[in-house]
Parts: structure tokens; C-alpha cells; sequence
């Protein structure tokens, strides 16, 4: 007989609701939900909360009860756990599974003396807790998950049907297999009140097919059965009805089964297609591939589905690929609310004052956009500034009270406006900036209650502006870069929105259980994020016509054309349940038998076919997998997962291969598509490019015929001619790193243009105004490129002071302090005195001195290791003083100036003209000598060195990349010293000295220094050093724009760190 009255439509949840809908829409045009429910929904609607006299409890709230009931056990097995999320979660999640199963507190308690002597005292915890818990919800008057469930039970079995629901005569159970206790005690009580009232109930299930694959459903079967005489309005039955005819039903049918030999079931070649791939992106990324060849070949995008089992970033490296192949997606869920960017910088504020606000994590907030408060007219990169002050976080540096970020960057601003550095008031402003920050954080209570800290934390996040809009959307830019940053923008916004919306729920939620547990400031910070964890943005993607990326538990009841299951490996497919943490599996066991029935739900099917609970549900969604497409299914695994693990192919793809007697393809993603699975316009030109441009000793592939066709096609597209010049580029870059004699290019360093020329000889000119440096020389003879960066282009080298001195700053200091020891001992009558016949006092005045003019041009670091540096520096002067120089290396040679100044900024006339003719030019120099002995009008010249000397090296680096003694040495004779010989270098380290004359002749020291033309082309012709003939070098090739990327060391250029000069061989072909 036709029924007339209303139907109503049970779904799983929200989102299994809104796929139906969608997909009728799709269908018919016009879908009304008005008879469509959720599970939640119609229980709720049959009494639950209500039917109990109290309100319905969310998770959150559950969770903060159970969180503070925890705090009051006292000393338990648990330890320090008890106090964390995480515990809270897992405590709900067991009481949850013990009121399903029906299981009472009293129950566990006595349950518990069958467990082994040293688990039973965390049942004992365990049941204490559970009792706590029910007592405390039933007090405050709430209903969790399960209350509700028996509320709705108690109004079933007392007749009650819900008033809204007259006129109904039929209700449709969709997607039901995961059946515990209280759920179908439920379904009975309705089944027997829909027996009453005449009502048709219909209970969809998956489809399983095989005897094996339905065993998930045996207890819902059974429970049925047995009440079968007396339901006659009551049906159970597939999802869908038209399974039969699905190409892959009589492997459905089958599957599991012993009794069917290896490779006796055929399947169209067409229907099933199983592979391989290498990593599980480019397994997103492949099937991406095939999709848009479905699309191309007509399909439409809507018939088209991709699953996973729990889907993770696979989903969203799909919608990337499938979104670069032009082809429409809509993913079951957005971004993660955690991940979003306001969101992020937010939870982040509790943990960044219990972490002592680290650098790093400072300097991204002051400069993020989504803090206004502090970015809006902050300096630029304050990362930069944070480093430059040595900031790395507020403990390390604090001094007297005062944290170190307020230390150390006022002390790196008190050194800028000494050194008159412009940037000395965005210091300023940062301070004040960070400060601010750090304030807001602090008023986050160090402990509270929960309602607490949420309150004050949701005030710092508002006053950091976290919260607020973005200010006016700016022009909508041509091209991809504005649709994109229009789409960031609405995530941003939509973020924003859940955050509040989820912070009010928090709020509503702890104040019905009086403001939740006791927490720490660092604890709270995690209860934040275990808050957000099950929050996801709105999907994105149009809501039709686009291709479904799905879990495979949402395929219950749909059918696509095309499906593709990805994912299939061993451990996520069939999978395993995460153990609870506090009750394992073998304690659940334990507790079944003794309790003699399934408390605790760990198996699924009957009799001897009982297996894990896990694996007799992935059974279940497998099968019913094959039977939702109705033209192909594609399986298919990643050899390594997502971290990169290594992963083997699901028992299930095994069982596939038995019975159908076919293999998997293993097949393998190219970089560059060859030309005929080139799907857009973008690979298209790459593999044009490719096959014109590449030197066939660079192929792993063999040349595609058509390449002479392609060349004449494409030569007139301006994107072509882009393509070559880059393919151009490549090459020389190539060849400059494999051959050290080939010629420097524009693309390895060869500055080339029009009026460059002329630029480049007045910028390296080197005149009186510009004068050359021991230093520049070094780094241009060091590396052409990194000489150009400092002296051409003026790029300051990255500074990275740390709480300890590096090489650079521990010399600086040394020099200084040798300086001031030196001095004091001229003018106190002691040079080449003793160690024991120098007064303590002159080392420690002298000390003292060099100390307080380095601290005031200086970064210092750590107090403390600070210290340490002072004491360093004064073992290093007695050390100097002990040995048997005394610190003289010259013999009855005395100091006599310290830092001397050459060039045209010298203070004395005779040492401002130092020069050399370079061609018709004069080349001009500059510098200071570390310090200048005297006697009897003759001169020696002393280099610093802070390290040990290494007599090898020195020569080797000899006028390639260390000119500053010969330049000393010349500058010397220039000032009228014309016999000038005696030049040192001097270890602060060891105290000991390395005599220039050690390395080469008297007369080798000459023909270094000689300018005559005549002895300069001599000493060229036989490779000799000359200091003239090296810095000409070195300016005409500057002056000619060969500014050559090959460095001789790399150890001391202050661009290591962000250079990205590689060398590259190219391995000839062996004949």
C-alpha cells in the first residue's frame, strides 16, 4: 500500500546530510531539507537531554568536568599526566565507551580484581573517576553523548513520540553498522514504538556483498532477527538496490573467501585498475593526472570521486594538482582551524611567555600582518634587528630586573647613534614594540581556572588585533597572484570568525561546569589546541559539478562513475584503533570475559569468524568501494608515506590480486610529461623546451622524433624566446662550474651593458676620494662576487652576534686590548720588561680601558661569558708578555704607534701618499697597521692574528687573498722607510710570531714590492709574487665587470649564509 504522509531521512552527521542534498540538487534541481536529520538531530528530537531534565552537554565542557574531577584524585598511576588534555580526552572517550557498553561504575569496581595486582590500581582510579563524573554532570545538570542516548531510550520505552513528527510514516536510518549496546537498545525501542504507531522504519546499511564483509553488520542483523515476528513495519537493507549490475559485484561478492581459488573471478580490464607510485604526493598528483584525462575524455567532473581512508594532506596535494590541471574540486573540509594564520599566532600567546618569548617566534609577530597592534608601523625585518642585538629570548641577557630584549636592544641602540646608524630609532620602536607584546602575554594569568585564563588570553589576543579585519581589500590585481591573495584573504576572514565562534562556545561551555579545572599558564596553552583540534574551516571548491574528494566511510549510498581509492597500505587500510591510553586493549579483554559480554567493542562478526572490531569495518567499506562505481574503480598505494616511510600494499589490494589473478602496475611520475600525456599548455612548453633545449648528454630519456617539428612551431613565441635565454643561462653556468679556465659570463659574474663600462672604472677607480683597502683587496681576491657585493654594490655582510664572541669580534677585542697593554707599558718605561717585573695594576687599567671603549661600539653578549672573554684576554696578555719576546718580535725594535692610519685620511702628511700605477692611473690605498716597531729610523710592521699561524697557508694566501702585510710593508717604504724589510705576523693566541722573511728572501721581499715596469714584467713572466702586478690584476678585471663566482674559501665570507653559489660537473660521456 502507497504511504501518503511525510518521510524522514537520518544521516550519519552534517556533512554526509549536506553531500545527499547536494547531489539531489544536482539530480532534480530542488532538494527541501526540512525531512532530512541528523543523528544528533533525531535523537534530540525523541526526547534525549530533556527527557532527563537537563541540557546537553558538549565535548569541550565534558572534558573540563573530567579534567577537574582529575585534579582531585590525589596521587594516582597516572602521575603527572592526569593534568593534561590529552588525559581528559582519553578519560571521556573511556567513560563514553563504558556507558555505550552499559557498564556501571560499581561494576568496574569490582571488575577490577580480575586484572593483574599492579594494573588494578588504575581501575580502581579509572572507576573512581567515572562515578565522580556522573555524579558531577547529573549536579550541574548536563547530559553528555551518552545521557542523551538514554534519555531518548526512557521516552521510547514511556510511548512519547516527538510531537513534530505527526504525519510521519516512514524514517530512513542511513549509513547504520557501527551499532554498540545503547545504540541498539535505541533502534529496538524505536523499532517497537514504529510497530505501534504503524510507522515504516528502514534501516539502510553499507553494502557488503561477500559473507566476510558483512560481518560488521551481524549484531544489527541479529538483534533484528530475533524480534523479526513482532516488526513487521520494520526493514533492513542495502544501500543500493542496483549494486548487482556494478561491473566489480561478483568480486564484491567474493571477497575474503577461501573457497574461491586464485584467479578465478575475471574482471573487464576496464573495470579495475590497481598501481603503484613512488611517494604519496605524487600518488595525489597522479591521480590527479588521470582525472583530468577522465574530464577530457567527457566525463563529468561531478561523476568522479577520490577517497581515502581518513584523509590527511594528500586531500589537499590533490585539490593543489587537480586545481594546476584547470579541473573543479570540492575537498570534505577546509584547513585545519589550528593551522590558519591568526589562529596559529594566537594559541601561540600562552606558550610564549612560558617559553621566555623566543626570537624567532617574537619577530614573526611583530611583523605579521594579522597583529596590527604591533606591525602596524613597526620596522622592517625585526628578525634582523633581533639578531643584530643578539636577542634570543627574554631570560638569556636579562639583567637586574629588566628582560633581555629591553637589555639588549637599547644597548644595540645606544651603539647605533654612537656609530650615527639611522636605523638606531626603529631599534627603539621595536623595543617598545616587543615590550608591548610581552605585556599583554604576561597578563595571562601564570595559573587560574580555565575561564580564566580563556578570558584574559582572548583580551590579549583582541588588544593584539588579531581579531580584527584586514582594513579595506585592495584592487583585485590581473592574474592568478590577485585571485589568490583575494582567497587568502577570505580564509583569513573566515578563521577570524570561527575563532570566536568556537572561543563563545568555550566560554558558554566552562561556565556551566563553573568555570573547568585549575590549569597552569603552559598547560592552558595546550588545552587551547586540543580545544581546536576537531575545527576545520568551510571546504572550499564549487558545491556542484566538481569532483568529490571523500572518506570512504562517506561512500555508504553514493554512486560515482569513475572512483579512486588511494591510500591502500598496510596499517591505514585495513587499519588499527589507536589504543586508549589509559585502558589498553588487553585490560578490555580481560574485562569482557569477566563481565561474560562485549563491554567493550574489539571484534566484529560471529563465532569463529571474529575478528578485530577495525578490520571487520574496513572489510565492510571495502566492499562496499567496489560496488559504488559504476564504470571503474582504481586502487592504488604509495611506496613511501607521507613522512616519507616506508609502507607495504594493503592485505586488501592482496586479496584482489588472488582472486582476479591480475598485479599492480608500478608506474613512475616524470618531472616533465613526455609529449604524449601532456595535459595543459604550462607542461606543454616545459616539454617543448625540454626536447629543443636540452644537451643530449643531460637526457635519461631518448630525444622525441618530432623535435625538428616543435623548433619550427614554437620558434616565434615570445615565450619560446624566454625559455631559450633561460636555457642559455643554464649552460654557461654549467660550463663556468665545470671548467675552472672557462671564461666568466653574464650569468657567473660578468657585469655587461650598455654605459656600464664607464660606471664601472669610475666606481673602481680608486682615486684619493675612494681609496683601495688591504680588506677589499682580500675579498675581491678571495671571490670576484663576493668582492663586487661589498665594494661595488655596498651590501653590508650579514651580522650574527651570538652570546659568545665570534673569530671576527674575539680578534677586534684582542687587538684593542694589546693595544691599550702596549701603551701603558711605553709610557710606564716597562716594554720588554718581564712578566713578574710588571706591576698587576698596569694589566688591570689597561684591561679596563680596552674593555669600556669595545663595550661602547660593541655587542658584548652574555654577562656572564662575558666575563669569561675579559678573563681570556688578560690570560692572553700575560702570555704575550711571559714569552721569551716579550712581545717584540723585532729585535730592540719598540712600538711606536698602534693602528697607524695610511692613505689620505692618514694624520700624518707622510703616510697619506700610498700609491701604484696601475696602466695610466694611479691606484690609491688605504688602511691601518695594526702596529708599527721603530728603531733608529727603521720600521717593522706587525699583522694580528688571532688564531694560530699556519706557515703553509700563509704563503699559499700570499697576495691571492691576504695582501694586508705586503701592503703594510709598502705602505711603509711609501712614507719614506725605503729599505724596509721586516714584517710579522703576530699570534694573540700563542704569543709567537711568523717572520715575512721566514717565507720568502731579502730579495724576494724586494721583487714583491718592486713597482719598476721592467722588474714587474720579469716577475710576471715567471710567476712570481708582486704585490704591484697582483692589485693590477685584480682592478682591471673589476674594472672590466668579471666579477668571476669562484671562491677560494669560503670559511670567513660573511655571505655564507645566504649565498647560493654551488658548484656543478658535468660528467663527460665516457666513449
Amino acid at each position: 500500500m502507497t504511504r501518503s504522509g511525510r518521510t524522514l531521512q537520518v544521516f550519519p552527521d552534517a556533512h554526509r546530510r549536506q553531500q545527499v542534498l547536494r547531489a539531489t540538487r544536482e539530480s532534480h534541481g530542488f532538494v527541501l531539507g526540512t525531512g532530512c536529520l541528523t543523528w544528533d538531530e533525531f535523537v534530540d528530537a525523541l526526547g534525549g537531554a530533556r527527557a532527563l531534565k537537563r541540557r546537553p552537554c558538549p565535548p569541550l565542557a565534558a572534558r573540563a568536568v573530567m579534567a577537574a574531577l582529575a585534579q582531585g584524585l590525589g596521587e594516582t598511576p597516572f602521575g603527572g599526566f592526569i593534568q593534561e588534555p590529552a588525559f581528559a580526552r582519553a578519560a571521556l572517550e573511556l567513560v563514553l565507551d563504558m556507558k555505550a557498553g552499559r557498564l556501571t561504575p560499581r561494576e568496574l569496581q569490582d571488575a577490577a580484581e580480575v586484572l593483574p595486582q599492579e594494573r588494578r590500581s588504575r581501575l580502581r582510579v579509572l572507576a573512581r573517576l567515572y562515578d565522580a563524573y556522573a555524579k558531577r554532570m547529573e549536579a550541574l545538570g548536563l547530559a553528555d553523548r551518552e545521557d542523551v542516548l538514554r534519555g531518548s531510550l526512557q521516552a521510547l520505552k514511556a510511548g512519547r513520540w516527538p510531537s513534530a513528527w505527526e504525519g510521519v510514516d516512514t524514517l530512513v536510518l542511513h549509513g547504520l553498522y557501527d551499532v554498540r549496546p545503547s545504540v541498539l537498545e535505541l533502534l529496538l525501542a524505536l523499532a517497537e514504538l514504529c510497530e505501534k504507531r504503524q510507522v515504516a522504519l528502514r534501516v539502510e546499511t553499507p553494502v557488503g556483498g561477500s559473507p566476510v564483509a558483512d560481518a560488521a553488520l551481524a549484531a544489527l542483523f541479529r538483534a533484528f532477527e530475533n524480534r523479526g515476528e513482532t516488526l513487521g513495519h520494520v526493514d533492513l537493507f542495502k544501500a543500493d538496490l542496483t549494486f548487482e549490475a556494478r561491473p566489480l559485484a561478483e568480486l564484491g561478492r567474493h571477497l575474503f573467501s577461501e573457497e574461491v581459488a586464485r584467479g578465478a573471478l575475471e574482471t573487464p580490464v576496464e573495470a579495475l585498475r590497481m598501481w603503484s607510485v613512488g611517494s604519496a604526493q605524487d600518488e595525489a598528483r597522479q591521480i590527479a593526472r588521470d582525472v583530468r584525462r577522465l574530464v577530457a575524455e567527457g566525463v563529468e567532473p561531478g561523476r568522479i570521486a577520490v577517497a581515502w581512508r581518513e584523509p590527511g594532506p594528500e586531500a589537499r596535494w590533490l585539490a593543489e594538482a587537480l586545481g594546476e590541471l584547470g579541473v573543479p574540486v570540492r575537498l570534505p573540509s577546509g584547513e585545519p582551524l589550528a593551522l590558519a594564520g591568526p589562529v596559529r599566532l594566537a594559541l601561540d600567546l600562552p606558550l610564549l611567555a612560558e617559553d621566555g618569548f623566543p626570537a624567532e617566534r617574537v619577530a614573526e609577530l611583530v611583523a605579521s600582518r594579522y597583529a596590527p597592534t604591533l606591525s602596524r608601523g613597526a620596522p622592517e625585518a625585526p628578525a634582523t634587528l633581533l639578531t643584530l642585538a643578539a636577542v634570543r629570548d627574554d631570560r638569556l641577557g636579562a639583567s637586574r630586573g629588566r628582560g633581555a630584549y629591553d637589555v639588549r636592544l637599547e644597548g644595540l641602540a645606544r651603539r647605533m647613534v654612537a656609530a650615527r646608524d639611522e636605523k638606531a630609532n626603529a631599534v627603539r620602536l621595536l623595543r617598545e614594540r616587543c615590550l608591548r607584546l610581552m605585556e599583554e602575554c604576561r597578563r595571562i594569568p601564570e595559573t587560574g581556572s580555565a575561564l580564566e585564563l580563556l578570558g584574559a588570553w582572548w583580551q590579549a589576543v583582541r588588544q593584539l588585533g588579531l581579531m580584527d579585519s584586514e582594513g579595506e581589500l585592495e584592487p583585485l590585481r590581473d592574474g592568478a597572484l590577485g585571485l589568490l591573495g583575494l582567497k587568502a584573504r577570505a580564509r583569513d576572514d573566515a578563521a577570524r570568525q570561527a575563532l570566536g565562534l568556537r572561543v563563545a562556545e568555550l566560554e558558554r561551555g566552562l561556565r556551566r561546569v563553573e568555570g573547568g579545572p585549575r590549569l597552569s599558564r603552559r598547560t592552558f596553552g595546550r588545552w587551547l589546541v586540543d580545544a581546536m583540534r576537531d575545527v576545520s574551516l568551510p571546504p572550499g571548491g564549487p558545491s556542484s559539478g566538481a569532483v568529490e574528494v571523500l572518506d570512504i566511510r562517506e561512500l555508504a549510498g553514493r554512486t560515482f562513475g569513475h572512483l579512486f581509492l588511494a591510500g591502500m597500505t598496510e596499517g591505514r587500510f585495513p587499519g588499527h584503533e589507536a589504543p586508549n591510553p589509559l585502558l589498553g586493549d588487553a585490560d578490555r579483554v580481560e574485562l569482557n570475559k569477566h563481565l561474560e559480554r562485549d563491554v567493550f567493542r574489539l571484534t566484529g562478526g560471529e563465532f569463529e569468524e571474529r575478528a578485530p572490531w577495525r578490520l571487520t569495518e574496513d572489510r565492510l567499506l571495502f566492499a562496499s568501494v567496489l560496488v559504488a562505481a559504476e564504470e571503474q574503480v582504481s586502487l592504488s598505494f604509495a611506496v613511501a608515506g607521507v613522512g616519507g616511510q616506508e609502507q607495504v600494499p594493503s592485505a586488501f589490494l592482496e586479496e584482489v590480486r588472488r582472486l582476479t589473478g591480475r598485479n599492480w602496475e608500478a608506474r613512475a611520475l616524470m618531472a616533465v610529461p613526455p609529449l604524449d600525456d601532456v595535459l595543459t599548455e604550462p607542461e606543454l612548453r616545459q616539454r617543448v623546451a625540454l626536447e629543443t633545449m636540452a644537451s643530449a648528454r643531460l637526457r635519461v630519456t631518448e630525444p622525441d622524433m618530432a623535435e625538428p617539428l616543435l623548433r619550427r612551431h614554437f620558434a616565434g613565441e615570445a615565450w619560446y624566446a624566454e625559455a631559450r635565454e633561460l636555457a642559455r643561462v643554464e649552460l654557461e653556468r654549467l660550463h663556468f662550474f665545470s671548467d675552472p679556465a672557462h671564461r666568466v659570463g653574464p650569468h657567473t659574474g660578468h657585469v655587461v651593458g650598455p654605459g656600464l663600462p664607464e660606471a664601472l672604472r669610475e666606481t673602481f677607480r680608486f682615486d684619493e676620494t675612494r681609496p683601495l683597502s688591504a680588506s677589499a683587496l682580500a675579498r675581491f681576491g678571495n671571490c670576484g662576487f663576493q668582492g663586487f657585493l661589498t665594494y661595488g654594490l655596498k651590501v653590508a655582510e650579514p651580522e650574527q652576534p651570538g652570546e659568545e664572541f665570534d673569530a671576527r669580534g674575539r680578534g677586534t677585542f684582542w687587538h684593542r686590548v694589546v693595544e691599550e697593554v702596549f701603551r701603558r707599558l711605553r709610557e710606564k718605561g716597562l716594554l720588554g720588561k718581564g712578566l713578574e717585573e710588571i706591576p698587576e695594576e698596569v694589566l688591570t687599567a689597561a684591561v679596563a680601558e680596552a674593555v669600556r671603549s669595545f663595550e661602547q661600539r660593541h655587542h658584548v653578549g652574555h654577562p656572564e661569558l662575558w666575563k669569561l672573554a675579559k678573563e681570556r684576554a688578560r690570560a692572553m696578555a700575560r702570555r704575550i708578555l711571559a714569552d721569551e719576546r716579550r712581545g717584540l718580535p723585532f729585535e730592540r725594535y719598540m712600538p711606536e704607534d698602534f693602528e697607524l692610519k695610511f692613505g689620505p685620511e692618514a694624520l700624518r702628511d707622510t703616510w697619506k701618499q700610498v700609491s701604484l700605477a696601475a696602466g695610466q692611473e694611479a691606484i690609491h690605498f688605504e688602511g691601518k697597521i695594526d702596529r708599527l716597531d721603530q728603531r733608529a729610523g727603521d720600521v717593522g710592521v706587525i699583522d694580528y692574528k688571532s688564531g694560530r699561524l699556519d706557515k703553509r697557508e700563509l704563503k699559499e694566501k700570499l697576495l691571492s687573498s691576504d695582501f694586508q702585510l705586503p701592503l703594510y710593508l709598502y705602505a711603509a717604504r711609501a712614507s719614506g722607510h725605503r729599505e724596509a724589510r721586516n714584517a710579522a705576523w703576530f699570534s694573540l693566541r700563542t704569543g709567537t710570531t711568523l717572520h715575512l722573511s721566514e717565507l720568502l728572501s731579502p730579495e724576494e721581499i724586494d721583487d714583491m714590492l718592486a713597482t719598476e715596469p721592467s722588474v714587474r714584467a720579469r716577475l710576471a713572466q715567471e710567476e712570481k709574487p708582486n704585490l704591484a702586478n697582483a692589485v693590477e690584476r685584480l682592478v682591471t678585471t673589476a674594472r672590466e665587470g668579471q666579477f668571476a663566482m669562484r671562491p677560494k674559501d669560503c670559511g670567513s665570507c660573511g655571505f655564507r649564509a645566504v649565498c647560493r653559489i654551488t658548484e656543478r660537473r658535468l660528467v663527460e660521456e665516457s666513449a
